[in-house]
């Protein structure tokens, strides 16, 4: 059996067990946000809307083939850069475990996540080529119908869960909202996906890319887990946020668009779209 199969393999597994130990364990409602008053939401709320999204993706392929980035690129830098960005995937939820998710956090994610990479690969580089991880999109509209697909189940159906959150005043709100949108909807895209798991994709294959960088951005969500609830944390980050990273690395590795999983993570992170729906 090949490495990538086994990689494959585990990865799959841990989200077959995370949601397996949910449903055995009666969690069936688990929290999907931080924010203080955030209700809870259904595994199906977690579940159908990314499967929805990656089965129309599987079915409706780019007009144009999309970009394979780093193709040229050397084993040994590409494995030198890949380990770095790993690196920092594991260090960040370490440090906010430390710093929290008060003033200091955006600062923290901006530091490790976009300052250490770029730092790193200029200094890997040397004087080599500069390596362009994420193409120009080639194709817009074959995407359409997964997006359209995740947006109705997700945001518009049933499924959505109702906003109940506690909001600050509107001052605080648009800022938050602005920098939401810059260290999460942006850079969160540009890091796992366009960064990590187009290089994981490079050395291992497809899908050991997608799920292991799923993964790890699920770990950067363990901030969210209570002490006291260490594994149905685990799994619930594993099932909402790790099911959600998986959408968006499919997405990412079929069309290579990251303006259209950035437009995705938009529509999750900003309360205004609630609002407005």
């Amino acid at each position: 059996m090949s490495r990538s199969s086994i990689m494959t393999g585990v990865g799959l597994a841990v989200f077959v067990l995370a949601y397996a130990s949910l449903v055995l364990t009666g969690n069936t409602v688990i929290r999907q946000s931080a924010d203080p008053g955030a209700t809870g939401v259904t595994l199906w709320a977690t579940l159908l809307p990314p499967l929805a999204a990656i089965v129309l993706a599987r079915l409706v392929p780019p007009r144009v083939p999309p970009p394979q980035p780093l193709a040229g690129l050397p084993g040994a830098r590409l494995a030198r850069e890949t380990w770095l960005l790993l690196a920092a995937a594991v260090i960040f939820p370490l440090a906010v475990l430390v710093v929290g998710r008060g003033l200091l956090y955006p600062v923290a994610k901006v530091a490790i996540l976009l300052v250490v990479p770029l730092v790193g690969f200029w200094l890997i580089r040397k004087d080599g080529p500069a390596a362009r991880s994420i193409p120009a999109p080639v194709t817009w509209l074959a995407p359409l119908p997964a997006v359209l697909a995740w947006f109705l189940l997700a945001e518009v159906s049933p499924l959505s869960p109702p906003l109940t959150q506690q909001l600050p005043d509107p001052v605080t709100l648009a800022v938050g909202s602005l920098i939401t949108l810059l260290t999460a909807s942006v850079l969160e895209e540009i890091f796992y996906r366009g960064w990590l798991q187009t290089r994981l994709e490079a050395r291992y294959g497809t899908w050991p890319g997608i799920l292991a960088s799923s993964l790890l951005f699920a770990l950067m969500h363990v901030s969210h887990i209570r002490p006291d609830a260490i594994g149905v944390g685990l799994a619930s980050v594993v099932a909402a946020q790790g099911l959600f990273g998986l959408m968006q690395g499919y997405l990412w590795a079929r069309y290579r668009n990251i303006w259209v999983i950035i437009l995705i993570h938009v529509v999750v992170n900003l309360v205004y779209v609630d609002l407005l729906i």
